[in-house]
């Protein structure tokens, strides 16, 4: 069901069905407006077309199993994509979307963070753990300011990602608010945070080790159980799977003087991540059962420092963007741009 065609409707309750060629997406209001983004969860799907309006499709919920994430009441899964009118009524554009197992994040053009779906251990930063069919928004960042780098400033949030059962907010200012399930670490706020499979936070909490150092983020991505970020100055961190507990550097600029350089985008999947850099080049580390690590066949092990995959399994071709989800990656090549 999560691939958004009727022909899904064989497939099982909670939308397992698979389909070994890409299809188009086509709104079914007939418009004709162009996808800017997609985010997949494990049961449903969304996408963000011009204009800013959300379309969600997928798995609605059960009785047994919770609520879904799609947003537009009720249980009733779609077949096909939907629109959330809720958010053309209210007049905001959709500027991010991005998708759990089972809740979804919604950040709007005028920096409003919303949530729906799921609402165990927190997931829905609203600091209760009940499901919500529809997305409300989460008005922490209205009202509380822990902010370590900006105290002044009510922090204006510019992206959010969403592991299997956690959530992250980044602020204009670098610095990462988690909530959420923490019993993997996850959320890397130290041992404090993290006391048994039921830890969790519902309130968004800023990790202030990181901008307590002077570290300032400028991106981050969430994995099943981990976060990864890159800093300004180009320095790594890594938190999660049971690992580690709080930021753990993966790389630091001193320690690469001739490696690793110029991140412009980190990603990440369950037990692996990626650092893709300005010059077109990925790196990988983390399992090699992921089998997203891209190593060949010569990686036996596991892989703990970033480590170069080959230019030739691309082509040589320049790498423009990199995505990943828990056991599937996808990297976006400039056929006319090559590197050695």
């Amino acid at each position: 069901m999560q691939l958004g065609r009727e022909a899904d409707r064989g497939a099982s309750s909670i939308g397992t069905g698979a389909d070994p060629e890409p299809v188009v997406f086509e709104a079914p209001d007939g418009s004709s407006s162009k996808v800017i983004s997609a985010s997949l969860g494990a049961f449903h799907s969304a996408a963000i077309t011009e204009g800013g309006r959300l379309w969600t499709w997928g798995w609605g919920g059960s009785f047994w199993y919770g609520a879904g994430a799609l947003g537009h009441s009720g249980s009733a899964g779609a077949e096909v994509p939907v629109l959330v009118e809720q958010f053309v009524e209210e007049g905001e554009e959709v500027r991010q979307v991005a998708c759990g197992a089972q809740h979804t994040l919604v950040l709007t053009a005028e920096g409003r963070l919303y949530s729906t779906g799921k609402g165990d251990f927190g997931l829905l930063g609203r600091g209760d753990s009940q499901d919500e069919p529809e997305f409300e928004e989460i008005e922490y960042f209205h009202q509380a300011n822990d902010s370590v780098l900006n105290p002044e400033d009510t922090p204006l949030i510019i992206k959010v990602d969403a592991g299997k059962n956690f959530s992250a907010a980044l602020s204009q200012h670098g610095e990462l608010w988690v909530w959420g399930r923490n019993d993997y670490g996850q959320l890397g706020l130290g041992e404090e945070a993290m006391g048994d499979m039921y830890s969790a936070e519902r309130y968004p909490r800023l990790v202030r080790s990181l901008p307590l150092e002077g570290h300032r983020i400028i991106d981050m991505a969430c994995g099943e159980q981990h976060v990864v970020c890159l800093t300004a100055s180009g320095a790594l961190y890594e938190w999660g799977n049971r690992t580690w507990l709080e930021p753990h550097p993966v790389s630091l600029p001193a320690r690469y003087s001739e490696g690793l350089k110029d991140i412009v985008k980190v990603a990440a999947g369950d037990k692996f991540s990626y650092a893709l850099t300005a010059s077109g080049s990925l790196y990988s580390w983390g399992s090699k059962a992921s089998g997203c690590l891209g190593l060949g066949p010569d990686c036996d092990k596991n892989v703990v420092e970033p480590t170069l995959v080959p230019a030739e399994a691309f082509g040589h071709q320049r790498i423009i963007d990199v995505v990943a989800s828990k056991w599937r990656c996808l990297a976006i090549t400039q056929e006319d741009a090559h590197v050695a």
